[in-house]
């Protein structure tokens, strides 16, 4: 019964933040207006389109080549299209879960399963992947907030907001990043926190976390070479990031520059943090509002959500096709993802942390 109500608990969450999410974002429009924000089009491109897709497939490819470097850690070797399509797969999933696209972790590690590779390992393989891009994001994020509150163009009290976030965020990551090469335990008490050694099978998820947070231990403290590689892939992200930006206000007419970009970039990472599925309504809200900052019409800051949102379903429709090609349902895969976890047999992989 408890199991019952918390799935209800969850459930009706999420669905009141996405209909919380839609009335924001209908609101948004109705009071920029439609029609501006459709007028903000007419400068559109098909060369500039096309160099905006492109840039996004880049992208796409850069983040699995990513996973493939922290699956190498592992000594695990998959063709590249198996990857692509799994991630694709796991994007499709997590972009309607309210958790800054996180959900899609225990799919891709369920995927990976299908093909031989232990639940643990694959699931390592993502939450690192995920890790190295939040890092990174959160480096990238910080120093928005710095140019931005250096601006004296804007108001003070969206300065030092910007400012407290950011520093959140860096002591959130710095946390982080000291219990994993310190080799100290996290996770087990963040559970604790959380109250999860109140249920009767706390014995099993306390192995499973300890188990999980050796292998991330593993990846940051001893594979040196594969984690300089990932900190180089999500260089080239973030300089593919400005460029595909760099179009996507091309495509409104608007010619940004560096600042301008990052700008943008930070109401963006403000706006996938925030629990909403799709980031629905806080996306164009970011965006208005750091358009706002910048002195841009605000029909220019809502039609650059519609290009981001218009990129973001284009990918989640691609790996819903896929999912149905692979006779898979999302919703049963995550459960199965849940139900895998807890009954998989972690003796049956050993892995030398040590070497």
């Amino acid at each position: 019964m408890p199991a019952k109500i918390g799935k209800s608990v969850i459930t009706h969450a999420v669905l009141w933040s996405f209909l919380v999410g839609l009335a924001v974002s209908i609101a948004i429009v109705w009071g920029v207006g439609l029609r501006q924000v459709l007028d903000a089009f007419r400068h559109a491109s098909w060369i500039v389109i096309a160099a905006y897709l492109l840039v996004s497939f880049l992208i796409a490819v850069s983040l699995t080549i990513r996973w493939h470097v922290a699956l190498d850690a592992y000594g695990v070797r998959l063709p590249f299209y198996t990857l692509f399509i799994y991630r694709l797969i796991g994007f499709s999933v997590g972009y309607f879960t309210p958790s800054a696209h996180i959900g899609g972790e225990p799919v891709r590690a369920l995927l990976l399963q299908k093909q031989g590779i232990p639940l643990k390992v694959g699931f390592s393989s993502a939450v690192v992947d995920k890790s190295l891009e939040l890092l990174f994001n959160v480096a990238m994020f910080f120093l928005g907030t710095l140019l931005i509150a250096s601006a004296t163009g804007f108001a003070l009290v969206a300065r030092v907001s910007l400012v407290i976030l950011g520093l959140v965020a860096v002591g959130l990551a710095a946390i982080f990043l000291y219990h994993v090469f310190r080799r100290k335990r996290l996770l087990v008490p963040v559970l604790r926190l959380l109250r999860v050694h109140r249920l009767r099978n706390w014995p099993r998820v306390q192995h499973a976390a300890d188990e999980l947070e050796e292998l991330i231990t593993h990846f940051y403290t001893r594979k040196n070479r594969h984690f300089r590689r990932s900190v180089l892939i999500n260089a080239l992200l973030w300089a593919l990031m400005f460029l595909e930006y760099k179009f996507a206000l091309l495509i409104l007419g608007y010619d940004a520059n560096l600042f301008s970009i990052l700008v943008f970039l930070t109401g963006v990472g403000i706006a996938y943090a925030v629990p909403i599925p799709a980031a629905l309504g806080v996306l164009e809200l970011g965006q208005l509002s750091a358009g706002a900052l910048l002195g841009v019409a605000p029909a220019i800051g809502v039609a650059l959500a519609f290009v981001i949102r218009a990129r973001d379903i284009i990918w989640t429709l691609i790996g819903a096709l896929l999912l149905a090609i692979f006779h898979l349902n999302a919703f049963n895969l995550y459960a199965r993802s849940v139900v895998a976890a807890r009954r998989y047999n972690f003796e049956r992989f050993s892995l030398e942390l040590r070497r």
